[in-house]
């Protein structure tokens, strides 16, 4: 082969990859390096299709190899750096983000994605501060001024974060990126019906641009305003970092109990805490349960169900599952038999919601099969209770113990797993 026809076989990889057609693009690098070619920048773009077609294992071993013989190729540190954060392993990710800026340090894109980096621990001022020294390095660097945005989002400092998108725009109105970070701004000023716009107009851009999908979902359930309150509430605890939403979760937990102990023993204030009592008991089952319900009626709506992942729409179909058979459940126990195992089935039917609606939640696979196989023993031992307590026709039996207790060890497990990722 040539040099050129090799220019153009490499040109002819680079705009597959720029077209995200990945496989393409891997089928052509392959035959490149099949007849002895080992051009880096064909090793970078192999690892650049290995990333795209999630083969991050092949993307990894591949900038070890251009490591070796090129020590100085920042680009390489910078995929591997991708591949850790998608194993969320953002530290690591982090230390070879800081190879790749001390061997190139006038690159904007690295110091935008470490600002990215910064945005998923939760540690916005040093995002800022990233993102800022990368638009000093280009001033209309694009993923320099989206990440910039969202760390002005996480300060709170709003009108800044706006300031900065609307410049964002005007250097590529067309950016599904900044348009995504434009709508997400916007739900978090409680603003649902303009973050449509700007999320219609990414998906237009990039119909498979996941953090635009994501915040369509939002801001469509956002149109009903009781979702729209929770939805500021769920904003605004995303933005602590793990252990503060710890805090608040054991905290609100311990005031629940101290709650409950003083209207037990104190007889004239019974009246006025239990209300109090119910709201958070009732905000808490909210937290695991509200968006899968949303998602359950936006599978009625053609551009919700279009939007709406594999996983959520079977997570929502669970839920209207269980919705269904705890209120079936529960009509037989008024209008049949007023067996007594009927009721505690439909409670814990109402409650088998919880894990059914979150189980998909984490990010990591292995974390994601952990809760749906956790999910699986609930469901059969709520099965087994419903057996037992209605054939005894009993509301509490020996077995019951055991859905009750799994389904309270999953809220605390859940909470576990997803505040590490």
């Amino acid at each position: 082969m040539n040099d050129m026809d090799l220019f153009r076989q490499i040109s002819r990889a680079d705009v597959l990859l720029g077209q995200s057609r990945f496989t393409q693009a891997e089928e052509l690098l392959e035959r490149l390096m099949s007849v002895g070619v080992e051009n880096v920048e064909i090793f970078k773009m192999m690892a650049i299709a290995k990333m795209g077609l999630h083969k991050y294992e092949d993307a990894s071993q591949l900038c070890t190899i251009i490591i070796e013989q090129n020590p100085n190729e920042a680009f390489a540190y910078y995929i591997m750096s991708n591949i850790k954060a998608y194993d969320r392993q953002f530290d690591e990710a982090k230390s070879l983000m800081d190879k790749a800026i001390y061997i190139d340090p006038s690159n904007a894109d690295f110091f935008a994605f470490k600002a990215n980096l910064f945005l998923q621990t939760k540690d916005f001022d040093l995002a800022l501060e990233s993102a800022d020294t990368g638009l000093r390095a280009d001033a209309e660097n694009i993923a320099s001024l989206n990440a910039r945005s969202s760390a002005l989002v996480g300060l709170g400092r709003k009108e800044e974060a706006f300031e900065t998108i609307d410049k964002s725009l005007a250097t590529d109105p067309n950016n599904p990126n900044t348009h995504a970070n434009m709508g997400w701004g916007l739900l978090h000023h409680g603003r649902s019906d303009e973050a449509l716009i700007h999320f219609k107009t990414a998906l237009a851009e990039d119909p498979m641009h996941e953090y635009a999908k994501s915040g369509m979902l939002e801001a469509m359930k956002a149109k009903f305003p009781l979702y729209r309150y929770f939805l500021t509430l769920m904003l605004w605890l995303g933005k602590m970092k793990g252990k503060n939403q710890w805090i608040f979760i054991i905290g609100t937990y311990i005031g629940l109990r101290v709650l409950s102990n003083i209207a037990q023993n104190n007889e004239w204030l019974f009246p006025y805490l239990i209300p109090l009592i119910i709201i958070v008991v009732l905000f808490f089952v909210s937290t695991w349960i509200f968006s899968p319900i949303m998602n359950l009626y936006l599978l009625t709506n053609k551009f919700g169900s279009y939007t709406l992942s594999k996983e959520q729409k079977t997570s929502a179909k669970l839920v209207g599952l269980c919705l269904v058979f705890s209120g079936l459940s529960m009509l037989t126990y008024f209008l049949i038999s007023q067996n007594e195992g009927l009721i505690s089935t439909s409670i814990l039917l109402f409650f088998l919601m919880i894990p059914l609606g979150s189980m998909y939640n984490p990010l990591i696979e292995a974390n994601k099969r952990k809760l749906i196989y956790f999910s699986i023993a609930i469901v059969i031992s709520v099965c087994l209770h419903g057996f037992f307590a209605i054939l005894n026709n009993q509301f509490y039996t020996n077995f019951s113990i055991i859905p009750f207790g799994l389904l309270i060890g999953y809220q605390w497990y859940t909470n576990y797993i997803i505040l590490r990722e």
